[in-house]
């Protein structure tokens, strides 16, 4: 069971990020250039406090998918990647995962682990949590997307954001081709959707209203060194 599966998932959804923006570009005229609305679009993100994401990313031979919602460095969700898929819970310094039957299989673990962990909460030893909470966290994930060398490229590009809808929400949108990028209309102008070419997208709901579920009971967590 490696802790690679994490970490691969949230950088093809955050390499996502950057490769949707950058390809906006000029489109007719609308309400706002990239030029103007980027560096807004960047300072909404980075002083939420909360979010939720939902998408699907394709990349070479792996297919991503994520249903997480960030609140500060706490993090509640499902991550999947080629049709395997792992709950993740990180809540006041504690991080668990929820494991099945058919990921114990695709990990190659043996038999007898899923009579001990199928349906409970497996608490992570602080240097295994920290591989992956390192990358799951609101501060890292806005960092690693508007790091991206893509996304300082989307900010000169010159694309035009327009008036349009998006689920019955307004939005100000650029699309071009197969691309399309949403931010919010109004208020401070939160990233809505983004998706791409090969299917994949990401959406971005709840900013700075997430409510993140309790810590698990403690009969429904085990240890790992009690898998032993």
């Amino acid at each position: 069971m490696s802790n690679r599966v994490f970490r691969v998932s949230v950088l093809a959804v955050t390499l996502a990020a950057g490769l949707a923006l950058a390809a906006c570009t000029p489109a007719p005229p609308g309400s706002k250039t990239s030029q103007k609305l980027m560096p807004q679009v960047q300072a909404a993100a980075r002083s939420a406090t909360s979010v939720h994401m939902t998408g699907t990313v394709t990349q070479g031979s792996q297919t991503a998918t994520i249903n997480v919602s960030f609140s500060g460095s706490s993090v509640a969700g499902t991550i999947g990647i080629n049709g395997q898929s792992v709950d993740v819970l990180s809540l006041n310094g504690k991080t668990y995962i929820k494991l099945d039957q058919s990921f114990l299989k695709a990990a190659h673990a043996p038999a007898g682990v899923c009579a001990k962990v199928c349906g409970k909460y497996v608490e992570l030893p602080a240097s295994s949590a920290s591989q992956i909470t390192g990358s799951l966290s609101l501060h890292q994930l806005i960092t690693q997307v508007f790091n991206n060398k893509n996304m300082s490229s989307a900010a000169g590009s010159g694309c035009i954001f327009s008036p349009a809808t998006h689920n019955g929400q307004a939005v100000l949108e650029c699309r071009q081709g197969p691309y399309t990028i949403d931010v919010t209309a109004h208020g401070k102008p939160y990233i809505v959707y983004f998706s791409g070419p090969h299917g994949e997208f990401i959406a971005f709901s709840n900013w700075n209203t997430v409510t993140l579920p309790a810590a698990p009971a403690a009969s429904q967590v085990v240890s790992i060194p009690t898998l032993g």
